[in-house]
């Protein structure tokens, strides 16, 4: 990334010591010049930094003896067919390897789009619960956009520095840094339009369809078998809970599921709790915030609509 002439250089490089026992404090008009500097350092090549910089060779020699006079010592040592760095050379490739990626950091992370919200669930959250109410979203801050980045992997939110919230999903122990929303509800469901015929008496290998996701170190399968009796079912699994909602929907059998992820579906009159069946808690939902962003308005007031949309919801009574 090029960073506009006009923008003098932060004194990152203040009292670098160029020479032993000596101190010299930098004052650039460019960044261009320690760009370019630092691309021809990394390769040992000019040639190979000017196309990087979509510049000519020549260019990139101008400007790198334009950086060497304003500093007024020698950067590289040149061959007829190389170059290698000075003593003074490596000082400040390595200076500028790891103060120049901060400052691209910081630049891009104070022009990036302030109007974007980007959180980080699990497939499953992303899918049945947060994209069905990613128009409440735009309602209730119609001058954000939301960016969903699923995984079901675990994220570490303070080193992606691009998200903001991340839901967490799992045991009840957490880390003090994140705010407990909800404990799901396990229960039976059915479809709408093809319901079971009674309830109270199951039919023989009726498809029971159930979630269960490869076995993990972070987190084990809900053993859903100590609380629902499957006798009478065939059971049927698959890796994750929307495939569950989806054989639900189109009749094929019933599914046990969370209460949170059904949500959506049972407000658009899809699928309905089937009664007189046992139903039991699951796992429990977290927020975690960006240290960095925690104090950005977006994220607050994104915050703030997660908390509500998990208050509206209304724990399923435990049977058993």
């Amino acid at each position: 990334m090029l960073i506009s002439s006009t923008i003098e250089i932060l004194p990152f490089i203040d009292n670098l010591n160029l020479f032993i026992g000596a101190q010299v404090l930098f004052h650039i008009s460019s960044l261009n010049y320690l760009r370019t500097f630092t691309l021809a350092a990394k390769h040992l090549s000019f040639k190979t930094a000017a196309t990087i910089l979509n510049i000519s060779p020549t260019a990139v020699s101008h400007q790198i003896k334009a950086l060497e006079e304003q500093l007024r010592v020698t950067l590289f040592e040149r061959q007829v067919r190389s170059i290698t760095l000075t003593l003074a050379g490596q000082k400040l490739a390595d200076a500028c390897h790891v103060n120049l990626a901060e400052i691209d950091y910081v630049v891009k992370h104070l022009t990036q789009d302030k109007n974007e919200v980007s959180i980080s669930c699990c497939h499953s959250f992303a899918a049945l619960w947060l994209t069905p109410k990613s128009s409440q979203f735009n309602v209730n801050m119609p001058e954000y956009s939301l960016n969903i980045f699923a995984s079901d992997s675990l994220v570490d939110i303070d080193k992606e520095k691009h998200l903001d919230i991340a839901i967490r999903y799992g045991s009840t122990e957490h880390d003090n840094n994140e705010d407990f929303l909800y404990t799901e509800t396990i229960s039976l469901y059915q479809s709408v339009q093809h319901p079971v015929v009674n309830s109270s008496l199951k039919k023989t290998n009726q498809q029971l369809f159930v979630t269960y996701w490869p076995e993990n170190e972070m987190l084990n399968n809900i053993p859903w078998q100590q609380h629902f009796d499957a006798s009478a079912y065939t059971v049927k699994t698959f890796p994750q809970e929307f495939f569950v909602l989806q054989a639900v929907m189109t009749g094929q059998g019933v599914g046990l599921l969370s209460d949170v992820l059904a949500t959506s579906a049972v407000e658009h009159g899809w699928i309905t709790k089937v009664d007189n069946t046992n139903s039991f808690k699951g796992y429990s939902y977290w927020l975690r915030i960006s240290r960095e962003h925690q104090e950005s308005l977006r994220v607050k007031r994104a915050t703030q609509w997660i908390k509500h949309e998990f208050s509206k919801l209304i724990p399923i009574e435990i049977t058993k």
